[in-house]
């Protein structure tokens, strides 16, 4: 679904991520259908992305179905399918862990989003 080396170069590129990302060192999760992926960032860096079996912690996962997560990075998604909050009150999309830490990240998560969406369609 995602080129992750595009995410991540894309991602350490991008001013808006760098900005709300600044000061961001976390682990986060990403599930997509029975595909996971952590990605590392330090100090608002993506370090590495690398697939998770499990066994070690992470501060903050992102799930969903992988038909979920097509809509969600779709060029122009439907209705409450925009945005990762209104897709996780909607939709199936699952947000656990650190809190605080998605509250204080939301604008670096959001923008993170958007690169997976523009990754996506820019292999279409």
């Amino acid at each position: 679904m995602l080129d992750w080396n595009d995410v991540k170069t894309k991602a350490n590129a991008d001013g808006e991520f760098c900005i709300h990302a600044r000061m961001w060192n976390s682990s986060l999760r990403i599930s997509i259908g029975d595909q996971r992926k952590r990605i590392d960032i330090e100090s608002g860096k993506i370090t590495e992305i690398h697939d998770w079996r499990g066994g070690g912690p992470t501060d903050l996962s992102i799930s969903a179905s992988h038909r979920d997560w097509e809509e969600l990075l779709q060029d122009v998604p439907k209705p409450f399918y925009q945005d990762l909050y209104p897709a996780s009150i909607h939709h199936g999309f699952e947000i656990t862990g650190d809190q605080d830490n998605y509250c204080a990240y939301y604008p670096a998560i959001r923008r993170l989003i958007e690169i997976f969406r523009e990754v996506r369609n820019a292999k279409i």
